[in-house]
């Protein structure tokens, strides 16, 4: 079985990693063409990996860019996916799926501290865990790798889970520019609101999240202080951010949440 990573960061650059030490065939594509090769941190263990030789067309294909590069993915998806291919998109957001009804594609949530440094992923602890849309394929893709995975049958729920923390951190954190410890020391009113209204909207697709609030808030406390979700680090870097896809799908559903999209969306004009 043949799989394509498109979109070599934190995420997308350690998963990769990981299935090619587990003896899959992988191959790697980044926004400079193929890479050939990677350096990945895995908390302390520094390691170096190489990547099969991009060819031909793949059974799977993990998508893991930034949501703003999806209509440019999507244009030459099909030039690397097998007719029978699957498709995962892992990205943070609910609204990025419609954008690939026409492919054979199965849902996808991960957890992990990673991020990407001077061509280095670096992943800062020991969590990962990737919920996906239970396929055989996919259990194929990982059978025999030790990673965490859970093969959902109630995929639309684990993703809202893990949207409700996104949304709430990546709003809240590129607002007032502080990491989730200030957030919940100052803004723990705030931070209350903002999940309540997730879980309303979440409620009109059918997804019941009424026992993820305080679990959601246990989750915020026991992480580092000075975690920073990645669009409160574009924001500070004056980099494009993903305020459209985590932010701005729940604006136009919510009043209280539309007042930190519009000045995210005004901020963002600036760059």
């Amino acid at each position: 079985m043949k799989i394509l990573v498109i979109g070599p960061g934190g995420v997308g650059g350690y998963i990769a990693f990981r299935l090619k030490k587990c003896g899959k065939f992988v191959s790697v594509l980044g926004s400079m063409g193929e890479v050939e090769k990677l350096k990945v941190k895995d908390v302390n263990e520094l390691e170096e990996v190489e990547f099969d030789e991009l060819n031909g067309k793949y059974d799977i294909v993990f998508v893991t860019t930034k949501s703003y590069h999806l209509d440019n993915v999507i244009k030459f998806l099909p030039k690397y996916l097998k007719d029978d291919g699957i498709v995962v998109p892992i990205l943070n957001g609910i609204g990025h799926f419609e954008k690939f009804k026409n492919f054979n594609y199965k849902k996808a949530c991960v957890y992990i501290l990673s991020n990407k440094e001077n061509g280095i992923i670096y992943k800062k602890t020991p969590l990962f865990y990737l919920c996906v849309e239970d396929d055989e394929k996919l259990r194929e893709v990982f059978s025999g790798c030790d990673l965490k995975v859970k093969f959902s049958n109630d995929i639309d729920k684990d993703i809202w889970k893990k949207y409700l923390f996104i949304a709430t951190f990546a709003a809240l954190q590129s607002f007032y520019s502080k990491p989730t410890g200030w957030i919940m020391e100052e803004k723990r009113d705030e931070v209350e609101k903002f999940i309540d209204e997730v879980i309303k909207i979440a409620k009109n697709y059918g997804v019941d999240l009424s026992d993820e609030k305080q679990k959601v808030i246990k989750q915020a406390l026991n992480i580092p202080y000075n975690s920073r979700m990645s669009m409160q680090i574009d924001f500070k870097n004056k980099n494009k951010t993903e305020v459209e896809n985590i932010t701005g799908f729940l604006a136009d559903k919510s009043k209280y949440i539309n007042e930190f999209y519009d000045f995210l969306k005004n901020a963002q004009a600036t760059f």
